[in-house]
């Protein structure tokens, strides 16, 4: 049965007109302050024009939605979506483009690995998430290499972010159960201090899930999973001016799946076994020593890779992607002016091996930075943010072609409070990214010998508002990145495709008394290359969906009881070639869940996802290439009563 398309209603229709997700809206982005010298009034920066536009989620909201994979995780936010029904194939799509063209880190750590297109290369345990920020579009000349299309920041809990006031040591213990995949989840985390300062934390997960049913009561075969994921994390004060942290995070991913864990089974789609892994270690150095001197320093290392056991036509087939970076900044402090400026450095390795020509295959890439961040807030109402990189990449691929770049990438944006609470907001940015390894599956591949840089063009302009509970806000993006680089079937190289470009608007709006939180949001984006809408097939670019609307309330019945509702909506979208990639139908989609805190330390949450048994696609999910006994997508998951009971010690 052909699902109906979501239509807009009168109510949805009359909100739009108020309604970005830019949740950073809450506070002006200057204050007044006295300078103790001479008593005079100066103006001190608090936050940047780009923080306005950011998007922050917390630990909390991570927490109750029970969070198993990247799609609970940004279930809540409209401007972001998750293609894939099951873990090892979820891609992040920010305004349509996907997260190949973004900066993605945890702690710091920037996840550059590409291993395979029909599936996805971030791997993250939500249990271990304190925050995550997306900054959509290109931006911030801190925001890292590569963020053509923005990027998404990932930050992992510590033991001072779980004791309480005046405790030593701690414990959680967590269990939890999920009826549409008979599968369990259970985590135990301790920490506590070595010091007065210092903290360690060690957390282990351990989730197992059999294969999902969609909404029409199928079963689809091979979404089964089993993931271990943990973290050790020594950090703290070492004393008044001097912070640490050193990290161990990993996660393994095991299961028979399919060779296309995009795709459903067909006979060209064989199942076997497959390891998703990834380690990262991460040593952060912090020194507060001035207004002029604040060191912020992250070394890291991080090793993906993916192990394709005994494939029935190729054999076994194994490789990884590994990095290790320096990033060295420093926050210099004036009496109207806060001045971020440092230098990066990256270093990727791709190995990749298969049996069935008993060649190995590497490529390595090495990239450099200097960045400048200046806020400045020029009156109490106007803040100018204005900073510039300048990066350096060298790439030796798999034909031994070396293939260097470099490029000057400058923004500016202004933030104009001419109220309390009300942000009007415009900038101006450009993201430089140079040749580099190639995704690991497709290694092989051949560069462009006259292969040029990428360069991201950003601009937007919007409006927040906040007062006593009520937010609003709306805001219109436009980026063009030239020179887009992809494989080209007709060249069959990896070369320079075109213009890749993507439009359109965010808006929301909200409203918190002490009771009840509520937000509606609402985004829209036009992803093209030369013109022609992206499909589902414009591999490592990013794909089109429809108009998506996402609802989310929370009511506190008391301070021990809590409900909360998710309702994602998605219009159709029928801008295709019907000859070869079939309209996408409009869905909606709801998740509900009851915390309960019966006595102290001791929590349960009950949630139920897509309440409704819808049967859907998500838009950024793969769904089918006409004509082909291949290329068909899977629908997401039915209904799913999840039970968590959480206790701390």
């Amino acid at each position: 049965m052909k699902p109906n398309p979501f239509k807009l209603t009168p109510i949805a229709l009359s909100l739009l007109f108020l309604t970005n997700p830019a949740y950073a809206a809450d506070a002006p982005a200057t204050e007044t302050v006295k300078d103790k010298a001479d008593d005079t009034e100066v103006v001190e920066v608090t936050g940047s024009v780009y923080d306005v536009e950011d998007i922050f989620i917390d630990s909390a909201d991570i927490e109750k939605s029970m969070a198993q994979d990247l799609n609970d995780i940004f279930n809540k936010e409209s401007e972001v979506s998750v293609g894939g029904a099951t873990a090892v194939s979820q891609k992040i799509y920010v305004r349509g483009l996907e997260e190949t063209m973004l900066n993605i880190s945890i702690d710091g750590a920037e996840q550059s690995s590409s291993l395979y297109h029909h599936q996805g290369s971030v791997s993250v345990e939500p249990e271990l998430l304190k925050q995550v920020e997306i900054s959509a579009g290109a931006g911030k000349a801190t925001d890292g290499f590569g963020a053509l299309g923005g990027a998404v920041k990932f930050k992992t809990k510590d033991a001072h972010d779980l004791l309480a006031p005046g405790e030593k040591f701690g414990a959680i213990v967590k269990g939890g159960y999920f009826t549409n995949t008979e599968g369990y989840k259970v985590s135990t985390t301790l920490y506590g201090k070595v010091s007065e300062g210092l903290g360690l934390l060690a957390s282990i997960t351990d989730l197992d899930n059999d294969n999902y049913v969609d909404g029409n009561g199928d079963e689809q075969n091979y979404t089964e999973s089993q993931q271990i994921s943990g973290l050790l994390k020594l950090s703290g004060q070492i004393n008044e001016k001097n912070y640490i942290s050193l990290s161990f995070d990993g996660r393994v991913d095991r299961g028979e799946r399919l060779h296309r864990p995009q795709w459903a089974e067909t006979v060209r789609n064989p199942a076997f076994d497959q390891e998703f892994t990834r380690e990262t270690v991460t040593l952060n150095y912090g020194y507060t020593g001035s207004q002029l001197f604040n060191l912020d320093t992250t070394a890291y290392y991080t090793s993906a890779g993916l192990l394709h056991d005994e494939h029935p036509d190729y054999g076994k087939s194994d490789g990884s992607i590994d990095t290790y970076g320096l990033r060295v900044a420093n926050e210099s402090n004036f009496k109207s002016n806060r001045l971020v400026y440092g230098v990066e450095f990256k270093n990727d390795n791709s190995t990749f091996f298969n049996a069935s020509d008993g060649g190995e295959i590497t490529e390595e890439g090495t990239m450099a930075a200097l960045f400048l961040q200046d806020d400045w807030s020029i009156t109490e109402q106007l803040v100018l943010s204005a900073g510039a990189r300048y990066d350096w990449y060298k790439l030796k691929d798999n034909s031994d072609q070396d293939l260097d770049s470099n490029g000057f990438s400058p923004n500016v944006g202004l933030n104009y409070s001419p109220l309390a609470g009300l942000d009007l907001f415009a900038s101006y940015a450009q993201a430089f990214r140079g040749a580099q390894v190639k995704e690991l599956y497709v290694i092989y591949r051949t560069n462009d010998e006259d292969l040029k840089a990428e360069k991201a063009y950003n601009s937007e302009i919007g409006v927040n508002y906040y007062h006593r509970g009520f937010s609003a806000g709306l805001n219109y993006f436009d980026t063009k990145i030239k020179d887009t680089i992809a494989y080209s079937y007709t060249t069959r190289t990896v070369t320079n495709v075109g213009e890749l470009t993507t439009n359109g608007i965010n808006a929301y709006v909200g409203y918190d008394i002490d009771f009840l939180s509520t937000k509606l949001s609402y985004s829209q984006a036009n992803p093209e290359l030369d013109g022609e809408a992206l499909t589902d097939d414009s591999t490592s670019l990013g794909t089109s969906m429809g108009n998506k609307w996402v609802l989310d309330l929370t009511y506190y019945a008391t301070s021990t009881l809590e409900f909360g509702w998710t309702g994602t909506f998605v219009q159709r979208y029928d801008d295709v070639d019907a000859t070869i990639n079939p309209e996408k139908p409009g869905y909606g989609v709801n998740d509900i869940y009851v915390q309960w805190i019966p006595v102290n330390d001791f929590t349960l949450t009950l949630a139920v996802k897509n309440v409704f048994d819808q049967d859907y696609t998500d838009h950024a999910s793969y769904s089918e290439y006409v004509g082909s006994p291949l290329a068909i997508g899977v629908a997401n998951p039915g209904r799913d009563f999840q039970l968590y009971a959480a206790y701390k010690f």
